[in-house]
């Protein structure tokens, strides 16, 4: 069935995210346009601080104190 399996690893993913969110901190990592953004999103901000490398100043900061943005 077309789209069937699709459905099953959204949803694998999805609850697996669920999971993982609800720690302390999380890193997601994956290719561009892979739906990274919109799955933490869906989640809702809930308190939480959002980062994104693809601003440049961030992640020079990540690189040069990789300890000091996980904190």
């Amino acid at each position: 069935m077309p789209g069937s399996r699709g459905g099953r690893f959204e949803r694998f993913v999805a609850r697996r995210a669920e999971e993982a969110l609800s720690a302390t901190g999380v890193l997601i990592v994956g290719p561009r346009l892979a739906g990274k953004t919109t799955l933490v999103r869906k989640r809702g901000d809930a308190g939480r601080t959002y980062i994104t490398l693809d601003d440049q100043t961030v992640l020079e900061a990540a690189r040069s104190d990789p300890v000091g943005r996980s904190e």
